[in-house]
């Protein structure tokens, strides 16, 4: 005998039963908009870093010592290559 499906068509479920799929409905869309939510703040956070290190990134690619320091260098390159000379000299 097959029956059809209308308006007027009646089932029953134990309460138990459709307490116990409500209860798994709601922990479920629970969980779903609780992880987007963590995906969501992810990506924002990666997003924040990415920006820092590419200006990092510029930063280092753009360094260049202040004038005083590049100074400092070349008087320290002068003195080793005076030093190296003297050396040279005292050993002949």
């Amino acid at each position: 005998m097959t029956r059809k499906l209308n308006e007027g068509s009646e089932f029953t479920i134990p309460l138990k039963n459709l307490l116990g799929l409500v209860a798994f409905t709601a922990i479920s869309v629970w969980a779903y908009f609780g992880i987007i939510e963590r995906l969501a703040f992810i990506e924002h956070e990666q997003d924040l870093m990415l920006i820092e290190i590419e200006e990092n990134d510029d930063w280092i690619d753009e360094f260049k010592p202040p004038a005083e320091v590049q100074d400092t260098i070349k008087r320290v390159r002068e003195l080793e290559l005076q030093l190296a000379i003297i050396k040279e000299r005292m050993n002949h």
